[in-house]
């Protein structure tokens, strides 16, 4: 190792760099892993260490990298023994040509990557998966601290964990309903401070940008033996032992989870965390008992925001978002909630009051069993407002769901509820410290309680639609400057619009000025199973489905050959909007083209075959330069005209593309959208807005 060290050094100083060791100072060392490797090696580029646990058996000191060959497999679990420093952080992460992450597999043990009482530490950019029948413990990454006082500086970036098969409380004898969390919980990111002699608690810890798929029972979970105080439920008291030490600086921003077998985003035990710009597809898929997208107990100060979360499973819980018990100033804004079965958001406090949280600006589109549903025991100091709420054909919902008799001390202002088609949207609500005033509610069942509220057609720019940008208001339509002036309102909306201080505010989570209507809105949720879309023209493969997702609604399938187009009539400035979801992450590519009227490329836009987002220039040709697009997920794709500069835009995912590129070969007018499947692969349409930009 002291070689080593000295080559890396000796490597600096021909470089130019003046460095002076020291005696404690030691040059950091970078040590090279390639499980393929047949020898054991120093840890050299050309004699790499071959196995987890020759890793295992250093010590990493302040600077040194531990980096795993590009598509290379290490079996078992990696458990780095050292720390870093604020300045110079332990890194692991890889090496080599490509961009295929190393893969961990944990192959029976329970965890892929251990990081026990280790502060300051990196781990990025690897493949990690821990198989197993359920029965056990399985986790990705388990950052557990004992007894260590406070840890900081731990950082999970960029990796891609799936496959972790964690015991749930549907795989387990007895049953109950906390196997797989709390303490020693299982799935794709734990973060736990135990031990029970010296208060522990992390800091600065932050887990950014991963990709987790098909895990068991949770996906990020946070969780602290130091939790007693007195705004702790009693119940909790037989979970955890120590006196409160929060966790601080927890940063949870930029992950997507798919497929979790329990809860998405879970965080206990901290102050000030911030969960921002994940987007989750799929919980409480097998747990077989309660679990939320993404929820807070046990926890002061935590705010929610930027996040989309769909596809919860069941009633058993199911909803989006929790604010849980033994929380105080909890803030959920401008987040997007869809297609959740259990509904939108829970409110659970149990015997002691969950106090002073916030829910503002979000968006919920068709989520299910209910809106906000409130477990036993009281609430205080509850605010709710300029939330806009929309229910699709066939559900029924309770808007507020009261299961207690405690004072629910909270108010619920300016916020929009539309119902569409079939259903209903009741209240079980009897409370008069819950007061509801200046709301806008669409076909909604009266509230006795209920002032100010305003019955008109709310004017939603197209309803229904996951797009946000759906839930913006039209010209002329009363909400606009209708709500009531709410104190501390947070300063802007979902889509970054102030808010106005002292003038009356707009009701709903949108607060800019009236938009003008889309020309067209294609939701193909009438068309018939099996045929082609009504209003396109269509050749070759075009078929009606349900969701694949399923989400409320149907969409248009495109397979090989296939293309649909439709026309319409707009000027100026234009914004073409869809939800494109893709069979497969390559070989075939799918266009969205806007067209003259003779059928002339104005702009194009493609999924292409080599995974990416493209576009074309003037004269034709493609640059693939654009993010990557995934398989199995819905995802948003944006064009923007902008006929008088020759120019367009693109966005995809929220994400901006391109800008002022330029349009053609016909300079237009753009006259008709064409989408289109080339190749062996499929795509599924929907939700294809036609509208002015703004």
């Amino acid at each position: 190792m002291r070689a080593l060290r000295t080559l890396v050094l000796a490597a600096v100083v021909l470089s130019g760099l003046s460095v002076t060791p020291t005696a404690a100072q030691a040059a950091p060392a970078v040590r090279y892993v390639d499980c393929a490797a047949t020898a054991a090696g120093d840890g050299s580029p050309a004699a790499p260490l071959n196995s987890l646990a020759a890793v295992n058996a250093l010590t990493l000191a302040p600077g040194d990298q531990v980096l795993l060959r590009r598509g290379s497999t290490c079996t078992g679990e990696l458990a780095p023994v050292g720390a870093g420093s604020a300045a110079a952080p332990v890194l692991i992460g890889a090496y080599g040509a490509g961009t295929a992450r190393p893969v961990i597999d944990a192959h029976g043990a329970a965890n892929a990557v251990l990081l026990r009482n280790f502060p300051h530490v990196t781990v990025q950019d690897l493949e990690l998966t821990a198989p197993g029948d359920n029965t056990q413990r399985r986790r990705g990454v388990y950052v557990l601290a004992t007894d260590a006082g406070t840890v900081p500086g731990v950082t999970l970036q960029r990796l891609s964990i799936h496959d972790v098969r964690g015991l749930m409380p549907s795989t387990v004898t007895p049953f109950f309903h906390g196997n797989g969390k709390y303490a020693d919980a299982t799935g794709a990111i734990v973060v736990e401070a135990g031990g029970s002699v010296t208060p522990t608690a992390f800091a600065g810890t932050r887990i950014l940008d991963n990709e987790i798929r098909s895990v068991d029972r949770q996906g990020i979970y946070t969780w602290s033996n130091w939790c007693r105080r007195p705004a702790l439920a009693t119940f909790w008291n037989s979970l955890c032992s120590g006196n409160w030490l929060a966790s601080t600086g927890l940063e949870i921003r930029g992950n997507r989870l798919t497929d979790v077998g329990g809860d998405g985003i879970v965080v206990k035990g901290n102050t000030g965390a911030l969960v921002e710009r994940n987007r989750l597809a799929g919980f409480n898929v097998r747990s077989g008992s309660p679990n939320a997208g993404m929820w807070t107990a046990n926890s002061d100060g935590s705010v929610f925001q930027f996040n989309e979360t769909s596809g919860g499973r069941t009633t058993s819980d199911g909803m989006a978002y929790d604010v849980d018990h033994s929380t105080s100033g909890t803030v959920f804004q401008y987040n997007l909630s869809h297609d959740n079965e259990g509904g939108f958001f829970l409110l659970c406090p149990y015997d002691k009051p969950t106090v002073d949280f916030t829910i503002r600006y979000n968006v919920s589109i068709n989520d299910k069993a209910r809106g906000f549903q409130v477990c036993s025991g009281p609430l205080t100091g509850g605010k709710i407002y300029n939330n806009t709420i929309e229910v699709g054909a066939g559900i029924s919902t309770a808007l507020v769901t009261e299961s207690t008799s405690a004072a629910l001390d909270v108010s619920f202002r300016n916020n929009v509820v539309r119902k569409e088609g079939a259903g209903t949207v009741s209240w079980t609500l009897s409370d008069p410290a819950f007061t509801v005033d200046h709301n806008a509610f669409r076909n909604v069942a009266a509230y006795a309680g209920a002032t100010n509220t305003v019955t008109a057609a709310p004017g939603l720019a197209a309803p229904q639609v996951r797009d946000p940008k759906g839930v913006e208001l039209l010209t002329g339509y009363p909400l606009l400057g209708a709500g009531a002036v709410i104190a501390d309102n947070g300063g802007r909306d979902f889509f970054g619009n102030p808010v106005p201080a002292a003038a009356a505010p707009n009701i709903g989570a949108y607060q800019g000025a009236g938009v003008g209507t889309p020309v067209s809105i294609s939701r193909f949720d009438t068309d018939a199973l099996g045929a082609a879309p009504a209003g396109w023209v269509s050749t070759g493969p075009v078929t009606t489905v349900a969701d694949p997702a399923g989400d409320l609604g149907r969409s248009v399938r495109l397979d090989p050959g296939a293309s649909t187009v439709t026309a319409f009539t707009a000027s100026g400035d234009l914004r073409v909007s869809a939800r494109v979801r893709a069979g497969q992450s390559g070989g075939a590519p799918f266009g969205l083209h806007l067209l003259d009227q003779a059928g002339t490329p104005v702009a194009q836009v493609s999924l292409a075959a080599s995974g990416r987002v493209a576009w074309t220039t003037g004269t034709g040709g493609w640059l693939e330069d654009g993010p990557a697009y995934r398989a199995g997920e819905w995802q948003l794709l944006e064009l923007v005209l902008h006929p008088a500069a020759g120019t367009y835009d693109v966005r995809f995912d929220g994400v901006t593309v391109v800008t002022g590129a330029a349009s053609g070969p016909s300079a237009g007018p753009a006259a008709k959208v064409r989408a289109q499947v080339a190749g062996t692969g499929s795509f599924t349409l929907d939700e294809v807005i036609i509208g002015p930009a703004g």
